[in-house]
C-alpha cells in the first residue's frame, strides 16, 4: 500500500515545478504566492478527506486547539459511513487531490488522470470515498474562490519615486510587480494578524552593517568589491527556488525538505496527512503576511538602495557636488538566478521587507519542530536531513549555459535549516539580513527579542496555526495599519 499522501505531494509538487517550465502560459499558480496557496489547497483537501474517513480522533501530534477539520462545515460522508480501511482513506484522499489539481491547473488533466489510475491500481479505490473526497477538495476550493477579486492589480502599481522606496530592478526593468494586493486575501487559519516590527532606520548601526554585508558578500562576481565565499554562493544557490524554470519557487523546496524529515521519522499516513497540511497552510498564511507587510513597508532591494543610497542619485535626486560613499551607482547583484535559461539574474519584482524567503522558511520549519516535541523555542532541535537541491543537482545550468555542480547537502537541526535559508538571500544580494533575521547566527535568530524580518513572522503564523488547531477562519483577522507601513 502506497502512502497516498506523500504520492499527491510529489504530484502537486511535479505541478509546480511544470507550472514554471517551458511553455505552461495556460497555468496561473506562478510565483511564491499563488503557488504557496494552491500546494495549501491541495494539502487542505487531502487532510480533510483522509479524518472525515478516518476520524478527527485520528489525528497525531499535538493539537492544543483540538482536533477537528480544517472546514468549519465539510461534507458529510456518504451514508452509510464508508468502512474505515486503508483503501477507503486512500480514495478519499485521491478524490480529493486530483479535483483540487485539475481546478488549480487545468492544463494537466491528463498527467493527473494517469497518476490517479497508478494509485488506483496499487491501493485499491472505493467509488463512494471517492466522490466523498471531490466533494471535499470542492468545499476547501469554495473558501477561496473570491482570492482573485482582489483590487489593484499588479499592472496598475506605480512605484514611488522616493528614497528608500522599492522599484523595479534596472537590470531587468521590465519585470513590473508582483503581489501588490496579496496581502489582502483571507488567511487560511490564523486566528489573529501576526505584527512585525518597522525594518531598522536608515540612520541606524544596523542598517549601516547590514548594507555593508550585502554590497561585500552580495555583489556580482566581477566587481571588484565582492568578497563572497564559494560556500556562501553553494547556500545562495541552494535555496535560489526563485520561479525558475524546470525548478519552481520556495514552497516546493520546503517540501522536498519535509519529505525527506517524514521519511527519516517513520512516519504513519495519519503523520503525513496532519504534517503535510499544517506546513502548507502555514505558508499560504505566510504568503499572505509577508506581501501584507511587503507593500506596507515597501522597502527598497539592495540594488535599489545601494545603487541610490547618495541624495543626488535616484529618481527623486537633489544636486549634489560629488557621490558620496558608501553609494555605488554601478553595484550589480549576483541576483536570483534563472536556472536552465539563457537570461541574467535578476532581482525579484517585489519589497524586500520582509523576506518571502525566510517568512515561508520559518513557518515550515517551525511547524517541524512543534510537530515532533521539541519543548523550547529559543534552543536548536536535533531533526537533521539531507538534499540534493534542484539548483545544484549536476543538471541544472546556469545563464552561460555551464552545468552547477552537484552538491548534497546536510543539516543538522530545522532551526540551522531556517537560519541558512533567511541569510541565503544576502550571498545572492537580493535582501538585507534584517529582512530575514536580526541574529547573526543560530541562537541569536532563536533567542532574538525583536520582531524584524520573516524569521519571527513565519514562527509565529506556525505557532499560532497549531496552537489553534488549523481551522479555518471564516471571518478573516483585520491586518494592523501602522507601524512604519506607508
Amino acid at each position: 500500500m502506497e502512502d497516498p499522501i506523500l504520492f499527491w505531494n510529489d504530484v502537486a509538487l511535479e505541478a509546480n515545478r511544470l507550472d514554471h517550465t517551458g511553455g505552461m502560459e495556460g497555468e496561473h499558480q506562478r510565483g511564491p504566492t499563488l503557488s504557496s496557496r494552491a500546494i495549501a489547497i491541495v494539502h487542505l483537501a487531502m487532510h480533510d478527506a483522509f479524518f472525515s474517513i478516518a476520524g478527527v480522533a485520528s489525528i497525531p501530534g499535538p493539537v492544543p486547539g483540538g482536533k477537528h477539520l480544517y472546514l468549519s462545515m465539510p461534507p458529510m460522508p456518504p451514508p452509510p459511513l464508508p468502512p474505515d480501511s486503508a483503501v477507503t482513506r486512500s480514495a478519499a484522499v485521491s478524490g480529493a487531490a486530483v479535483t483540487a489539481l485539475c481546478t488549480l491547473y487545468s492544463a494537466m488533466r491528463a498527467t493527473f488522470e494517469e497518476k490517479l489510475a497508478k494509485i488506483s491500481g496499487i491501493n485499491g479505490t472505493d467509488d463512494a470515498a471517492f466522490s466523498f473526497g471531490r466533494r471535499v477538495a470542492l468545499a476547501v476550493l469554495g473558501t477561496r474562490k473570491d482570492d482573485d477579486k482582489i483590487a489593484p492589480k499588479d499592472e496598475d502599481h506605480v512605484s514611488s519615486p522616493g528614497h528608500l522606496r522599492h522599484r523595479v530592478d534596472p537590470y531587468n526593468a521590465g519585470q513590473g510587480y508582483l503581489g501588490v494586493a496579496y496581502g489582502k486575501t483571507p488567511t487560511f487559519a490564523v486566528t489573529a494578524w501576526q505584527a512585525l516590527d518597522p525594518p531598522p532606520a536608515e540612520a541606524s548601526a544596523k542598517y549601516k552593517d547590514d548594507y555593508k554585508e550585502v554590497y561585500e558578500k552580495g555583489g556580482a562576481p566581477e566587481l571588484n568589491t565582492t568578497t563572497r565565499k564559494p560556500e556562501q554562493t553553494a547556500v545562495g544557490l541552494f535555496w535560489a527556488y526563485d520561479g525558475a524554470n524546470k525548478i519552481g519557487t520556495p514552497p516546493r523546496l520546503y517540501n522536498q525538505i519535509v519529505r525527506e524529515v517524514a521519511k527519516a521519522q517513520g512516519n504513519t499516513t495519519e503523520q503525513n496527512a496532519r504534517l503535510f497540511a499544517l506546513i502548507n497552510c502555514a505558508m499560504g498564511d505566510a504568503g499572505i503576511h509577508a506581501w501584507h507587510w511587503k507593500y506596507c513597508f515597501d522597502l527598497w532591494r539592495p540594488v535599489i538602495g545601494i545603487r541610490e543610497d547618495d541624495k543626488s542619485t535616484g529618481p527623486a535626486a537633489t544636486p549634489d557636488k560629488k557621490i558620496t560613499p558608501p553609494c555605488d551607482p554601478f553595484w550589480k547583484p549576483l541576483g536570483a538566478p534563472r536556472s536552465n535559461e539563457v537570461e541574467p539574474s535578476f532581482t525579484p519584482p517585489f519589497p524586500a521587507y520582509p523576506s518571502g524567503h525566510a517568512t515561508f522558511g520559518a513557518a515550515t520549519f517551525e511547524i517541524v519542530r512543534l510537530f515532533y516535541g521539541h519543548p523550547d523555542p529559543e534552543t536548536e532541535d536535533t531533526i537533521e536531513f539531507t538534499l540534493v537541491s534542484d539548483e545544484l543537482n549536476g543538471i541544472t545550468t546556469e545563464g552561460d549555459g555551464s552545468v552547477r555542480t552537484k552538491h548534497h547537502r546536510k543539516y543538522d537541526s530545522m532551526a540551522e535549516a531556517m537560519y541558512d535559508n533567511s541569510i541565503s538571500r544576502i550571498w545572492l544580494g537580493v535582501h538585507w539580513r534584517f529582512d530575514g533575521t536580526s541574529g547573526k547566527n543560530v541562537n541569536k535568530m532563536l533567542q532574538a527579542a525583536d520582531n524584524i524580518g520573516g524569521v519571527p513572522l513565519g514562527r509565529a503564523i506556525a505557532k499560532n496555526i497549531l496552537d489553534t488547531g488549523m481551522r479555518q477562519q471564516a471571518i478573516p483577522p483585520t491586518p494592523p495599519i501602522g507601524g512604519g507601513c506607508i
